[in-house]
């Protein structure tokens, strides 16, 4: 089957859309290498686990994370890196939507939407992922929806949002301030900052833990 092109709406949810992404990547990208780029261009810092839901099935990247998981006779659970976005054994179509929870426990959740299938122009292979559009500087860690909102709306009002956050766990973070987001600085960073999460995730050591 010929590479395609994917377009997603992603959202960070409960926040009033204030926060989301128009994404495009290939057809070729596995759920996890998805979730590797939202976790990049939403600027987390990403060090907790993260899962993903389709069509009543649980996704993770390892094994070891089903056994944290309330057992669901009506649910399965199966591992991101086995599925492309183009299978056929995901069979995803226009409209589908695709949960991302990131931080189980504070429960950071994404809603992925496709938006579009189109095909992959010849020779553009590397330009994907791309980011398309999108608002928002990103999310903060361990800081939940709503307490974010509150911040946004904070900011609306007299221009600060009293939170100070990096990413790149900076001694001197900068104040966070959602209105701060530019695609051109996205997408000129986007590609190493995914190559760093893809490793943190698959190649860390337990002891370091």
């Amino acid at each position: 089957m010929a590479t395609q092109v994917y377009t997603f709406k992603i959202t960070y949810a409960d926040c009033d859309n204030r926060i989301w992404r128009t994404a495009a990547v290939s057809s070729n990208y596995t759920l996890a290498e998805l979730g590797y780029m939202v976790l990049a261009t939403f600027d987390t810092m990403a060090y907790h686990l993260f899962e993903m839901k389709y069509k009543n099935v649980t996704f993770s990247l390892i094994e070891e994370d089903f056994e944290d998981l309330l057992y669901d006779k009506d649910e399965a659970y199966d591992l991101m890196y086995s599925y492309k976005i183009g299978s056929r054994r995901l069979d995803l179509k226009v409209g589908d939507v695709i949960e991302m929870t990131y931080d189980l426990g504070c429960d950071q959740t994404f809603i992925i939407e496709l938006l579009e299938i189109s095909d992959m122009p010849r020779g553009h292979g590397h330009a994907y992922p791309k980011i398309l559009d999108g608002a928002g500087r990103g999310i903060v860690d361990d800081v939940p929806a709503f307490e974010l909102l509150e911040a946004i709306k904070k900011t609306d009002e007299d221009g600060h949002s009293e939170i100070y956050y990096s990413s790149s766990c900076s001694n001197n973070a900068p104040e966070w301030d959602y209105r701060n987001y530019r695609v051109d600085w996205d997408n000129a960073l986007l590609k190493g900052i995914i190559e760093r999460i893809r490793d943190g995730y698959e190649n860390y050591e337990d002891d370091e833990y």
